[in-house]
């Protein structure tokens, strides 16, 4: 890296020590190490998404797993084994799609690992203000699936989300007594399923570069499971650093700043730097632009005080990811 790029990234410490993580509540009683498949499903217009086997009371369910969300939402109006509390609850997704529905309290079991967790039970759908042609808006309710990119009969019946945000219905992990886990995603060509590695062994956690979470969400809206990353163009140059999230949910880079500049064009070569307090860490070669690295570039203009870059797939298919949120890091591990 430059001096300048480092220069950069350095910048961006100032703001993010202004935000700090709340202290980790105490831990359950950590259960075995297990394992889930991830199956890649890729929707009729080429959109790749990926499903892991949850039960809900007994029933095996497909979920799309998303990383990028938090909280087990499942599409109703009534799932066997799913106890309704009559409570209302509502969440959103940066495609604008809205999931309304009542709280509820389900027994579930992922990967083996077993208990009851508060869920979602949704009961229909709709758009957030600022996106009223989400995909939820394209099809009926009794047509839709989550992740289905608004493509009628598509998708799936439940969404998984397993970031560290906090949210009134959380992550069912945490809840069922996991620690830590690790995302390996199928890559494009793969035969076989990716995992989900839920309390990895010290084995399988040995060659992670681990990155403390730089900010958490506030009053202001900060960005949750954020990390110091610098977009680069390995040709000018040029850098653009702020909070890095990862999300298996969302194909495609997208620059959220006050000020965006012009999206480098197709085929520019880029990189994707990670910086733990100031020092690069570890950094990912792609190509601006190709459906094989799920690379395409966005800018957005927004009021925010940190460029936000949503890195979506694209680091899944370099790295093994790692979530430990008691010590709040994200840990990163080279896949061959």
């Amino acid at each position: 890296m430059t001096e300048r790029i480092r220069m950069a990234a350095a910048a961006i410490i100032v703001l993010f020590a202004a935000i700090q993580a709340p202290p980790a509540a105490a831990e359950p009683a950590a259960p075995p190490r297990a394992e889930v498949p991830i199956r890649q499903v890729v929707l009729s217009d080429g959109m790749r998404r990926y499903a892991v086997p949850v039960g809900v009371g007994g029933t095996v369910i497909e979920a799309g797993l998303d990383s990028g969300s938090t909280g087990l939402r499942l599409i109703g109006p009534t799932v066997p084994g799913v106890r309704a509390s009559g409570r209302r609850t509502s969440y959103s997704y940066a495609s604008g799609t809205r999931l309304d529905g009542v709280m509820a309290d389900a027994e579930l079991a992922i990967g083996g690992v077993m208990g009851e967790a508060p869920v979602q039970l949704v009961t229909g759908t709709g758009c957030v203000a600022e996106k009223p042609h989400c995909p939820a808006s394209f099809i009926p309710f009794g047509r839709f699936g989550v992740q289905g990119d608004g493509l009628p009969g598509e998708g799936f019946k439940a969404i998984l989300g397993i970031d560290m945000a906090s949210a009134e219905v959380p992550n069912p992990l945490p809840k069922l007594g996991v620690r830590r886990w690790i995302i390996e995603l199928p890559r494009p060509g793969d035969t076989e399923p990716g995992r989900l590695i839920l309390d990895p062994t010290d084995q399988e956690l040995a060659g992670f570069v681990l990155l403390h979470l730089a900010a958490q969400p506030g009053p202001g809206g900060g960005p949750h499971d954020a990390i110091e990353t610098c977009l680069v163009d390995r040709q000018t140059r040029e850098s653009i650093c702020g909070a890095g999230i990862l999300d298996t949910g969302a194909p495609g880079i997208r620059v959220v700043t006050a000020r965006p500049k012009r999206p480098w064009p197709n085929g520019t070569p880029g990189a994707i730097a990670f910086y733990d307090h100031g020092q690069a860490r570890t950094s990912l070669d792609f190509t601006v632009g190709l459906r094989a690295e799920a690379s395409r570039l966005t800018t957005e203009a927004h009021d925010v005080r940190i460029p936000r870059l949503f890195l979506g797939l694209t680091p899944y298919f370099g790295y093994a990811v790692l979530y430990d949120p008691g010590a709040g890091v994200i840990g990163l591990k080279p896949r061959g």
